[in-house]
C-alpha cells in the first residue's frame, strides 16, 4: 500500500438488514446461530476457551462491550459479523491487483513477493 493510498476515502459498505444477515450467518455457520453466553465471554476473555488465540487489548475491551449488550443485539453483531459482504469481493481483488501491479513497478515489491501477493488473492 502506497503512501498516498492511505488518504484515498473507502467506499460505504452497504449495510445488511439484520434478518439477511441472520440468515446468511446460519448458512455460513451451518445450521443455526449460537446463543452466545456471558459465560462463553468470560472464558474468551480469560483465554480459557480452547482453540481461541490470544487476544488484544482492544479485542478485549470489544468483548467488553459486547457482554454489556442485551442477548437480542448480541445477536444481531454476530448475524452481521458472519455475513457475507455483497458482492463486492471481484471489484475489491481487482483494486488489490492494480495497487500490487503499482507497487511491483515502483519498486516496492521483488518478482517473488509479487508472485506471492497474486497467489493469495487467487489472481493468475
Amino acid at each position: 500500500m502506497g503512501f498516498t493510498d492511505m488518504f484515498k476515502k473507502k467506499k460505504k459498505e452497504k449495510k445488511i438488514e439484520p434478518a439477511v444477515a441472520k440468515k446468511q450467518a446460519e448458512e455460513m455457520l451451518g445450521g443455526q446461530m449460537p446463543e452466545i453466553t456471558d459465560e462463553m465471554i468470560d472464558q474468551m476473555l480469560a483465554g480459557d476457551m480452547p482453540g481461541m488465540p490470544k487476544m488484544g487489548r482492544m479485542q478485549k475491551m470489544a468483548l467488553k462491550g459486547l457482554k454489556k449488550m442485551s442477548p437480542e443485539k448480541r445477536q444481531e453483531v454476530f448475524a452481521q459479523a458472519f455475513a457475507k459482504q455483497g458482492g463486492a469481493d471481484g471489484e475489491s481483488k481487482e483494486e488489490m491487483a492494480k495497487q500490487i501491479e503499482e507497487m511491483r513497478a515502483s519498486g516496492q515489491l521483488n518478482s517473488k513477493q509479487y508472485k506471492i501477493a497474486k497467489k493469495r488473492l487467487g489472481i493468475k
